[in-house]
C-alpha cells in the first residue's frame, strides 16, 4: 500500500467515524433521552382537549371560545389552539400552533398563528386546579386590530 492509499483510507475512516458519532448523538438526544424522561415522569397527565366558552354581558355582546388540544411528552407540551371571537361588530377565528411545558402544576405555553396573513402571537400562564379538571390563569395576546398587548383572565375545563 502506498502513501496515497493510506491517506485516502484514513480520510474515509475519519469521515465515517464522524458520521457514526453524529448519528449516535442524535439517537441519544432525540430518542433515548426523551424516552427516558417519559418513563421517569411522575407528574399529572394533561393530554387532551381543554375548552372555554365565554359570553360577556355588555352592549357589544362579545363571545369568545377557546379549544386547546395538548399532546404531552413528560414536561413538554405541543398542540393547537382554536380561538373564535364573535361580536356585533365583527367575527373571526384563529388557529395557533402551541408549544410549552408543564412544570410543578403550572403551564407556560406560547402560541404562533398558523395563518401568516393574519399573524399573531400569544402566551398563556395557567395553574392546574380541581384535581386536574381545569386550569386557570391569564391569556396574553397581540391584538391585531389595535396593535397592543391584551391580557384576559381565563379558565379552561378539560373536555
Amino acid at each position: 500500500m502506498d502513501i496515497y492509499e493510506t491517506i485516502f483510507l484514513s480520510v474515509v475512516a475519519g469521515v465515517l467515524t464522524a458520521f457514526i458519532l453524529f448519528v449516535l448523538s442524535k439517537f441519544v438526544t432525540l430518542w433515548l433521552v426523551p424516552q427516558y424522561q417519559i418513563w421517569r415522569y411522575q407528574g399529572a397527565d394533561v393530554n387532551g382537549i381543554w375548552v372555554a366558552d365565554l359570553s360577556e354581558d355588555n352592549p357589544e355582546k362579545v363571545r369568545t371560545k377557546y379549544s386547546l388540544n395538548l399532546k404531552q411528552r413528560a414536561h413538554d407540551l405541543k398542540g393547537t389552539l382554536h380561538f373564535e371571537f364573535e361580536s356585533d361588530a365583527k367575527s373571526f377565528t384563529s388557529d395557533f400552533e402551541a408549544s410549552g411545558e408543564y412544570w410543578e402544576g403550572y403551564f407556560t405555553i406560547t402560541f404562533k398563528s398558523v395563518d401568516r396573513k393574519r399573524f399573531s402571537r400569544a402566551s398563556m400562564v395557567m395553574k392546574l386546579v380541581e384535581g386536574g379538571g381545569a386550569m386557570v390563569g391569564h391569556f396574553s395576546f397581540r391584538n391585531v386590530v389595535s396593535d397592543t398587548v391584551n391580557t384576559v383572565p381565563l379558565a379552561l375545563i378539560r373536555s
